[in-house]
């Protein structure tokens, strides 16, 4: 079953790479009648929850929700799997207001990417309705309370109601303006398959989302092979661990919305990065289950969205941004997993050279809401009880982005990110197979690229994974993992 959902999650992966790397092939296009800079208006405060949309259609809105809903919870219901929380009667929900919220023992996918998707379903019918973000953010919101209250026998989630709807924002507003991109360009096809609720928005409406287009600064695929190495130190009476991944085969996806530097605009998310890969291989022979050992795998999602953005002037050859960011990340991989959810401050700063561009990124962020693995059970060290689906524990704390590139005019890349996260479990949230405490943990990429041809490069990265658990009641853990890769980048656009 484990290794089903693994298969499942993954094919869901690649199946949306496809999707969208198909929406650059053409050239740019712009919508003239379309101006979201700060400039068009008056710098006031409230215009931040507000847009310039046409006729707002709040009915269509709510239907589109309450749709979502009751589409998912039948397929749960009396779909194959005919889940037992969600055979829901009367007596499940008359007494809302007497059911107890806590942090739910879900898969890891299941919390931190479906739910975010469902969110994000949610969002997309407020969109579609000429709904603003914030509007749109309600939807969602409205949509998760529905969902945790009447479409399921499980306590109302704590975790879910926080990231179905914040995380909906995040991942609704991204596809919402791929999808625009994929539509504009004659992908009408593409555009349905990124944006689903316009199977229900179009007939009612008698149109297509409206909104901006040509704004991908770049939209690439790559895809690669690599093998890991992994070191885990551990107090007596537990051994230490060394592990080997001899083979994996990846494929991933990069987009930068707007251009990253010197963006001033007023609109959630008029600027974006995007980063998706997915991998799998051999298994080092250790891990928590036979599939664990057998197979590695990895899921690796980093975003983050300009919520608000000024472009100071700090010289001549220098392109700058400041602002208000919301960072998305998550990774789910056979070693280790972690997720963060946290809004914060970015400076993103270009700076022009004859010969090509040096870049740098600065973000520190607040995690509303974060998860962390519990290695005694993710690597199977301590036997995971059968009624625990889950070997994480949820987190607040602290994230930072540092960032350095340089782009040459000639093709050549270097690039060196690195996410740095500090993350408390706190008692709240502690469940009978986890444990409270501190970590610290941060994870690197650095690769070089070298072009074959205007459309194609050549790279080499570097992803180091280094972890320090402060455990409460347990020993604490040091463990860091890497792998090297060589991959093939396809400039789509």
């Amino acid at each position: 079953m484990k290794l089903k959902k693994i298969v499942l999650a993954l094919c869901s992966f690649v199946l949306t790479f496809n999707v969208f790397a198909q929406t650059a092939e053409s050239a740019e296009t712009s919508d003239a009648d379309l101006d979201f800079s700060s400039e068009a208006v008056d710098l006031d405060f409230f215009f931040f929850f507000f847009e310039f949309d046409s006729k707002k259609h709040y009915f269509v809105a709510a239907g589109g929700m309450l749709l979502t809903n009751i589409v998912i919870g039948s397929w749960n219901r009396f779909g194959p799997a005919r889940a037992s929380w969600a055979q829901v009667y009367w007596d499940d929900i008359k007494e809302p207001w007497n059911r107890k919220i806590k942090f739910d023992r879900d898969w890891y996918w299941t919390n931190f990417v479906l739910h975010p998707y469902q969110g994000g379903l949610y969002y997309l019918a407020a969109r579609n309705s000429n709904l603003n973000w914030f509007e749109s953010l309600l939807v969602s919101a409205a949509g998760s309370f529905m969902w945790e209250y009447f479409f399921e026998t499980n306590s109302p989630s704590t975790n879910d109601l926080t990231y179905t709807p914040i995380g909906g924002f995040a991942t609704g507003e991204m596809v919402y303006r791929l999808g625009l991109e994929a539509n504009a360009k004659g992908h009408k096809i593409l555009g349905y398959v990124a944006n689903p609720l316009r199977l229900y928005t179009d007939p009612i409406l008698k149109r297509a989302p409206q909104g901006p287009s040509g704004l991908l600064q770049s939209f690439s695929l790559k895809t690669g092979f690599g093998l890991a190495f992994a070191n885990t130190w551990l107090k007596e009476p537990y051994d230490n661990c060394s592990e080997f991944f001899p083979a994996y085969g990846s494929v991933g996806l990069d987009v930068v919305y707007d251009d990253p530097y010197g963006h001033d605009s007023n609109t959630p998310y008029s600027q974006f990065e995007l980063s998706m890969q997915g991998s799998a291989g051999l298994g080092s022979g250790e891990g928590a289950d036979s599939t664990e050992e057998k197979i590695m795998y990895s899921i690796n999602i980093f975003s983050n969205g300009m919520l608000l953005a000024r472009n100071p002037d700090f010289g001549e050859n220098r392109d700058t941004t400041v602002g208000i960011v919301l960072e998305y990340d998550f990774m789910w991989h056979s070693f280790m997993e972690f997720s963060s959810l946290a809004p914060g401050f970015a400076i993103k700063q270009r700076i022009n050279t004859e010969n090509g561009a040096f870049v740098w990124q600065s973000h520190l962020a607040g995690i509303i809401m974060g998860t962390a693995d519990y290695y005694y059970l993710r690597r199977g060290v301590f036997p995971k009880p059968d009624y625990v689906s889950c070997d994480y524990g949820y987190t607040t704390g602290a994230e930072i982005v540092e960032k350095i590139a340089y782009n040459a005019h000639s093709g050549f890349v270097f690039d060196w990110t690195v996410h740095g996260y500090a993350m408390y479990k706190y008692k709240a949230q502690k469940q009978d197979c986890d444990d409270t405490g501190w970590e610290y943990f941060a994870f690197s990429q650095a690769s070089v690229e070298f072009p074959v041809s205007k459309k194609v490069s050549l790279g080499l990265s570097d992803d180091f994974y280094i972890k320090y658990a402060d455990y409460d009641n347990v020993e604490n853990v040091f463990s860091v993992f890497n792998a090297v890769n060589f991959y093939a980048r396809f400039k789509l656009m």
